[in-house]
């Protein structure tokens, strides 16, 4: 059982009540890893817009972004991201295959070139961003343009937060089940 956990509306910031029924029309619910944040009300204010910016802006396809969140998932075995986002990869695309595959997808006919390089640099930067050199960049700037491959790289990063940030506060996996 969790210690900490998520801030009923009742009980949260007057400030975030705007949130809660923003998030709550669109999921349903508030998502647990909303209510955890909301027991910082600043970061929840802060958090919401970035991720938007991070997963829904930019040019990179969402196809891409969401392989590499679920791969970072999968590394750190977070239950919750990879429900979560196992949902939003069936909306551009992915399959229940797409998504086992994920373990073993250099031999998967799945994926083609692109793909194997966006799991490829997300299972780099999330194991050991500081071990990266010029031949992954390189690697990857045979589909995508400094912008996208920063953008990639924001998406991993944003993955790898909310992985650490749901697993050690237990979240329950409350999106995508």
């Amino acid at each position: 059982m969790s210690v900490v956990g998520p801030v009923p509306k009742e009980q949260a910031a007057p400030e975030v009540h705007a949130t809660y029924d923003a998030l709550t029309k669109n999921f349903g619910k508030m998502p647990a890893i909303f209510g955890l944040m909301a027991h910082r009300p600043d970061v929840l204010a802060k958090f919401l817009p970035l991720y938007s910016a991070v997963m829904e802006g930019g040019t990179v396809e969402q196809r891409y972004k969401e392989l590499a969140y679920l791969k970072t998932a999968l590394i750190n075995g977070c239950e919750y991201c990879m429900r979560a986002h196992a949902a939003s990869s069936k909306r551009v695309g992915f399959t229940d295959e797409h998504i086992r595959a994920l373990a073993f997808y250099e031999r998967s006919t799945l994926f083609d070139e692109k793909d194997k390089a966006v799991i490829l640099f997300a299972e780099r930067v999330t194991r050991g961003a500081s071990a990266i050199r010029d031949g992954a960049l390189k690697e990857m700037s045979k589909f995508f343009d400094e912008g996208q491959i920063v953008e990639l790289t924001l998406v991993i990063c944003t993955a790898n937060f909310t992985n650490r940030f749901n697993d050690a506060l237990r979240a329950t996996p409350d999106l995508g089940v």
